[in-house]
């Protein structure tokens, strides 16, 4: 069994030959007996094709679900601007369609990749394949396993993997606890959504590159030059924030323009990045310097945003990117959002 192709086909199930490959033998020796069994189990399972008894062992609707919860949180806090849908619309995106997309996606995959040693999937990919996909997860590999503590009736171990193909680090934390059936079992792992968030930061630092020539034709019709933030109460319960944004730009363009669409970045302190999408309409707008005005919800339970309620807003840690410009005939300048086939 090639332990790095399996990470390729459990995009989302990385840690579980992170716990059970090959290479690690030094690290399960530090955990007692029955843990190991389990451990070694799953491991034999996986080597043999035997998804009954590889799923005694790993609780795999569990980690799903989990992975499920984790990743697309962080998509939606990322993709998805809180102001402009309601809490029933991102519950019901959420529900019905990218959580559903998500677990089936992952069962399927391990499943497949169990039984028959690979992963096929169709030329119409849904948002989880092509994530699955595009993320670069076919090159992860184990860097570093710390030694595993006891944590009450649980063995809780940290793994650190990395992504060669996208050039970033991620952590995954496991938990390991008595089973009445088989001894010891795998019964949760979380941090998935460090592999998003690490993700999405390398592909932007890998898009930027390709988006420097449109960012200069960008610049020459829409050219941010500064901005003033305040701050104000937002939802009615007092739960968040709302940063409200005087953006100065210089706008030149032959052509009318419809709108601009960008991100307001907010960096916590701990690097991670979270995006919020904005639209400004264009239509009738004047040339040469104009100011615009543009808001970011505060979301509590994102750390960026936490750290500037807490903390308040350092100058340094926001700002302001043009994704896309459009003119009235209909025709667009628009940085790539994924990187080329």
């Amino acid at each position: 069994m090639n332990t790095k192709n399996f990470f390729a086909a459990i995009g989302f199930l990385l840690i579980f030959t992170g716990v059970i490959g090959i290479g690690i033998h030094q690290n399960l020796q530090r955990i007692p007996s029955q843990p190991i069994h389990a451990l070694k189990a799953a491991r034999e399972a996986l080597e043999k094709h035997d998804l009954e008894t590889f799923r005694k062992y790993v609780n795999t609707d569990a980690i799903i679900e989990t992975a499920a919860k984790e990743i697309l949180t962080a998509q939606i806090n990322s993709e998805m601007n809180p102001t402009a849908y309601s809490m029933d619309d991102i519950k019901n995106r959420y529900e019905n369609q990218l959580k559903p997309d998500f677990i089936n996606t992952a069962q399927a995959a391990l499943d497949e990749y169990i039984l028959a040693d690979k992963v096929n999937f169709p030329d119409n990919l849904t948002d989880a394949q092509r994530f699955l996909k595009k993320s670069g997860i076919t090159s992860c590999e184990i860097k570093s396993f710390s030694k595993p503590n006891l944590v009450g009736n649980e063995m809780i171990s940290a793994v650190i993997f990395y992504n060669s193909y996208m050039k970033f680090s991620f952590e995954i934390e496991v938990e390991i606890e008595p089973d009445e059936k088989v001894g010891w079992r795998i019964t949760a792992a979380k941090g998935f959504e460090d592999y998003y968030n690490g993700y999405r930061s390398a592909l932007r630092r890998k898009l930027n590159s390709l988006n420097m020539p449109i960012s200069r034709q960008m610049d020459e019709i829409f050219k941010v030059k500064s901005f003033k933030v305040k701050s104000s109460e937002g939802d009615e319960y007092g739960f968040s924030k709302t940063l409200n944004i005087s953006l100065k730009a210089d706008v030149y363009s032959k052509k009318p323009l419809s709108k601009v669409i960008g991100n307001i970045i907010l960096i916590g302190k701990d690097g991670k990045e979270n995006f919020s999408p904005f639209a400004i309409d264009m239509i009738d707008s004047s040339q040469g310097i104009q100011t615009f005005e543009i808001t970011k919800t505060l979301n509590p339970f994102i750390r960026a945003d936490v750290d500037a309620m807490k903390h308040g807003l350092r100058k340094k840690d926001l700002h302001i990117e043009v994704t896309e410009i459009i003119f009235e005939d209909g025709t667009n300048l628009k940085l790539l959002d994924q990187l080329p086939e």
